[in-house]
């Protein structure tokens, strides 16, 4: 690889939908209007344009291998400027500064509440799980067991998170078991782009490096990670447009630095919708403690 190129490069990226169900329909039938783990994690089973070898196995493949031949298949044939992954994206399981909102209100959580440390009894600032939310990755990671066992899904061959405890622990939660249990390396890389919109809500402010090396310490972090949090600010709300952009450069530096075509990211909610939005995709709402599926494609704008 060029690396002076691969430096500068930028890309344009496009959500590819007509591989997995459609997110915004199950959000518009859902009581809640969010989309939560589909079964075989969405995937529409369809024919593909497969190499010969594979129509001439004996043994039926499952969609899920058929389609990961598929992107094989997509990426081999396609020039270096143009490049396919498929992305995993999860949102951390229920946080406690999502129940405290939740019981006073989202007015009284954005004007009061969100800006300072705590109630006195509990503390938001880089805010944890709650046993529901632990439960909840617990679940889901017994969901992804099952899903490599029966279905056939690729495990992700390189997994981030956002440096937020939420994302931290439910990466562990989600991902060390089932990676363990298929003899992969669980060692997730974390990474700062990948965090929440930047709001004044203390919630979103992150823990030091060092407490993160402690409480983690078989996370990959990236190079320049700061031991300070250099991005939060108590008197700033990033914008929807720097959101995006920010999570732009965060898929462009995924492309441009790793090669596995699987790739897990677990992240937040408004993450999820900026992701989608930097994909040129309408945005959807994704429930805590749920993964969903997505083909994006990469083309590398010279």
């Amino acid at each position: 690889m060029d690396h002076s190129r691969a430096a500068n490069s930028h890309y344009k990226f496009k959500l590819m939908p007509e591989f997995f169900v459609n997110y915004h329909e199950i959000a518009r039938q859902s009581p809640d209007s969010k989309v939560t783990t589909q079964p075989s994690f969405g995937l529409i089973d369809q024919p593909y344009s497969e190499p010969t070898s594979t129509k001439l196995d004996a043994e039926p493949k499952k969609p899920w291998e058929r389609f990961a031949a598929y992107i094989n298949q997509l990426n081999a044939e396609n020039s270096g400027n143009v490049t396919y992954k498929v992305f995993y994206l999860t949102r951390h399981g229920l946080g406690v500064h999502n129940v405290f909102e939740a019981k006073v209100g989202r007015e009284a959580w954005n004007n009061y509440w969100s800006h300072l440390d705590g109630d006195g009894t509990i503390s938001w600032v880089d805010a944890k799980l709650t046993e529901d939310g632990v439960q909840q990755a617990e679940v889901l990671g017994r969901f992804w067991a099952d899903a490599v066992t029966t279905e056939k899904v690729p495990l992700p061959g390189s997994r981030y998170t956002s440096p937020l405890a939420r994302c931290l622990e439910t990466t562990r939660l989600v991902f060390s078991k089932p990676m363990g249990q298929f003899g992969e390396q669980f060692e997730p890389v974390v990474k700062e782009l990948l965090r929440e919109r930047l709001t004044d809500h203390t919630c979103d402010k992150r823990s030091t490096r060092t407490w993160i090396e402690g409480q983690y310490p078989s996370y990959l972090i990236e190079p320049g990670f700061s031991e300070e949090d250099l991005l939060w600010k108590p008197d700033r709300w990033e914008s929807v447009e720097e959101h995006v952009a920010r999570k732009q450069k965060a898929l462009e530096e995924i492309f441009t630095q790793d090669c596995s075509p699987f790739i897990s990211l677990t992240v937040h909610s408004y993450a999820i919708s900026a992701i989608l939005r930097a994909c040129g995709y309408e945005e959807f709402r994704v429930r805590e403690g749920s993964t969903i599926a997505v083909l994006i494609r990469a083309q590398r704008v010279v």
